[in-house]
């Protein structure tokens, strides 16, 4: 049975799949998962799966046969759709498709799973840096989880992430008379600082490093900023509100963001993505 869907979910697994579908693009994942090396008979969390769309085209056929992957997020709305994804899936056999299931948790609460010592890796593709709240509890929760030799393999929104476009909301809320840094849901550190985190909660770090990666966007800069920047948006008091906003960021970064692409086009958005990639084991 299919829980019902949170009233308070921000996320939208639509304007995801929409707007945002280089998130869980081959292009963009490979190296990460290249970095986890998945083998058959493995037994991984997805920590921040989304719609599961890297779950189970990536991550499920890896550690086959005799392996599982539990895919976990906090949203409603992006597990349903990872659900029917999964239903629909006519390249996952039935008999494979009970190796994934689903869990609605937030990355905090790990330690409330009780499955201590259950998996070979984590893994978490552009989960993380929503996980401000404590990210040390997140990385001592996913430390618990591994077995003794277990991995924790990931990528998210490293220091200079969207360099331009969270200035611009800072400073466009702060004309509203919002202070940003109180709504601001980001945590994008540096690798020294997440190599502190990773080391503070046991685990040997192999690998911490950020990874420049302009990213060209199929709706332009406004589809991210509905995807993504609904903590921003929420802010401000009304529809109309949220949508000057929107307006006057586009407005801002046109001159950087948005370039020719010749032949009498529009131009298409790129913006400047900059992930931490990682990799640390549980000795």
């Amino acid at each position: 049975m299919v829980p019902a869907m949170s009233t308070d979910d921000k996320w939208s697994a639509q304007r995801y799949n929409t707007n945002a579908s280089f998130v869980y693009s081959p292009q963009y994942t490979s190296p990460t998962l290249n970095l986890l090396a998945p083998q058959p008979g493995e037994r991984i969390l997805d920590l921040g799966c989304g719609s599961g769309d890297l779950t189970i085209d990536s991550l499920l056929p890896a550690v086959l046969p005799g392996g599982g992957i539990v895919g976990l997020d906090s949203s409603s709305s992006l597990l349903f759709k990872a659900r029917q994804n999964l239903s629909s899936s006519s390249s996952v056999s039935p008999s494979d498709k009970a190796n994934l299931s689903w869990i609605k948790c937030d990355g905090h609460d790990l330690a409330s799973l009780g499955k201590d010592g259950e998996f070979d890796a984590v893994f978490s593709n552009a989960a993380l840096h929503w996980m401000k709240r404590d990210p040390q509890k997140v990385v001592d929760g996913a430390y618990g989880l591994l077995k003794s030799g277990g991995r924790f393999v990931g990528e998210m929104g490293g220091a200079l992430n969207m360099v331009g476009v969270r200035s611009a909301l800072h400073s466009i809320l702060a004309d509203d008379g919002v202070d940003a840094s109180k709504v601001d849901p980001w945590f994008f550190p540096t690798p020294e600082v997440y190599r502190a985190i990773l080391e503070k909660a046991g685990f040997r770090v192999e690998s911490c490093d950020l990874i420049p990666r302009p990213t060209p966007l199929p709706t332009g800069l406004r589809g991210w900023l509905e995807t993504f920047a609904f903590a921003f948006l929420d802010a401000l008091p009304s529809p109309a509100d949220r949508e000057a906003v929107i307006d006057e960021v586009c407005r801002r970064l046109e001159v950087d963001m948005k370039h020719d692409v010749g032949d009498g086009g529009e131009g298409k958005w790129t913006v400047m993505y900059v992930r931490l990639r990682f990799k640390a084991c549980k000795d």
